[in-house]
């Protein structure tokens, strides 16, 4: 017995499984995306989801996380709004989220609660103060075959809370919601391997559908075999998932770019690490060798800008910043120009490098003036130079964005930074990194 369960774990970590499963379902959201409407964008659900939608077929990427919606914990996160979405649904009537869960399941809480959450806020926000007969339970649709009643009762409650603190942040109102959605309320809706597809592109007058596409098939580890191309191996739930311990330093972003050679079933487990092996270290060459070491370059105000670091930055890239900044275990300045601001503190993308924040954050908030142009890079562009930014806004500058003295900072006015920002750019600062925000500037 123990041998087996040894051998079923070994055979769930293998890269060459995990890529061919992951070959398998993409497979299927094609089918899906065909079978709902191909002017309906897909989604995926970061981080997961990247795994399972080319990047030339996303029409954009959310982020909604299990976490809000597991049992006993469901909560509406205003570190993660995905307000942008409203748009991308409304001229599309509608999109198709695709996310993939472990083994023992038919679908992640992501898109069975957190998503459905998100929607019945959306609608309660949007129908506020008017009488309606959806209101009974507040606009919150689920899956029947997953989620019980007692669950969907206990969600239904929380649904005007969260609405009432959303409304709070003073970004969205009924009546914008109402603008942007033509007063149709969003209805999540489900589709997972086993289940028909329809034969026509449905057509949806009274709601815009927000489909929740399972990319994979409910498996136990190690029991199902698959075949490709005359050979086997073993299909593993949720393949993508926790990508980080398994694919080494392989990417989603690498993975598409090499999808053909990284899917070929002939490969044998050796071949294909070594062909990941490979496929990284071209990346990691690619970048020493890269033209621009600046990437998603954003600015927040007319003198604070963000962006993320991907090598040594030389001086012809900055000149035009009085004060550049760089968080980042990787990468430094080449030549820095010492008649400018030029600081660089070693804050690796990670918790450690949040507590190196925490340190480093009077200094930087001093270094930093209103009155000059500032860049401050790391090296994902939106954890630590986020937090940097959101310290600054909260502590300078109003809602608007404007310079206001004498502000008392709260936890209150960070959230609606945070989620002020988060309408110019899509980040997710982590809790640690929020955290030495709160502690530097409460």
């Amino acid at each position: 017995m123990d041998s087996l369960a040894r051998s079923s774990a070994k055979a769930h970590r293998q890269p060459r499984n995990r890529l061919l499963s992951i070959a398998h379902d993409v497979q299927w959201v094609e089918e899906v995306h065909e079978a709902y409407g191909l002017e309906r964008p897909l989604v995926p659900n970061e981080r997961c989801g990247l795994w399972y939608v080319a990047p030339d077929d996303r029409g954009e990427t959310c982020y909604f996380k299990s976490t809000d919606g597991h049992t006993g914990e469901w909560g509406f996160s205003t570190r993660r709004l995905n307000f942008h979405l409203l748009d991308l649904m409304a001229k599309n009537n509608g999109a198709i989220i695709v996310d993939s869960t472990r083994r023992g399941k038919t679908m992640p809480d992501a898109l069975s609660k957190t998503v459905p959450i998100w929607c019945a806020v959306i609608n309660y926000i949007m129908n506020y103060g008017q009488v309606d007969v959806l209101l009974e339970h507040n606009y919150f649709f689920w899956p029947r075959q997953t989620i019980s009643a007692n669950e969907a009762n206990s969600i239904i409650k929380l649904i005007p809370q969260f609405a009432h603190m959303v409304m709070d942040l003073g970004l969205i109102s009924p009546q914008s919601i109402r603008e942007k959605l033509g007063g149709k309320i969003l209805r999540p809706l489900w589709v997972y391997p086993g289940l028909s597809l329809p034969f026509e592109v449905p057509e949806y007058e009274d709601f815009i559908p927000v489909i929740c596409c399972v990319a994979s098939e409910r498996a136990d580890d190690g029991s199902k075999q698959m075949r490709a191309d005359g050979t086997n191996y073993t299909y593993v739930q949720g393949a993508a998932d926790d990508h980080e311990l398994w694919a080494a330093a392989l990417s989603p972003e690498l993975f598409w770019k090499n999808f053909k050679e990284l899917t070929n079933p002939k490969l044998s487990a050796e071949e294909m690490e070594t062909l990941i092996e490979k496929v990284s270290s071209q990346k990691e060459a690619a970048q020493d060798g890269n033209i621009s070491s600046l990437k998603d370059v954003v600015s927040f105000t007319s003198t604070l800008d963000v962006g993320t670091v991907t090598s040594c930055v030389s001086e012809s890239q900055i000149k035009m910043y009085p004060t550049v900044i760089i968080l980042s275990g990787h990468h430094t300045f080449e030549k820095p120009n010492e008649k400018l601001t030029r600081l660089h503190f070693d804050c690796p993308s990670n918790k450690k490098g949040s507590n190196e924040l925490r340190k480093h954050l009077p200094l930087i908030m001093n270094t930093i003036k209103s009155d000059k142009r500032c860049l401050i890079l790391c090296d994902n562009g939106t954890d630590l130079s986020i937090g940097v930014a959101l310290a600054v806004l909260a502590s300078r500058y109003d809602l608007e964005w404007q310079l206001k003295d004498g502000i008392i900072v709260t936890k209150d006015v960070i959230k609606r930074q945070l989620a002020k920002i988060l309408e110019k750019k899509k980040v997710n600062p982590s809790r640690a990194t929020l955290q030495a925000i709160n502690t530097n500037l409460m």
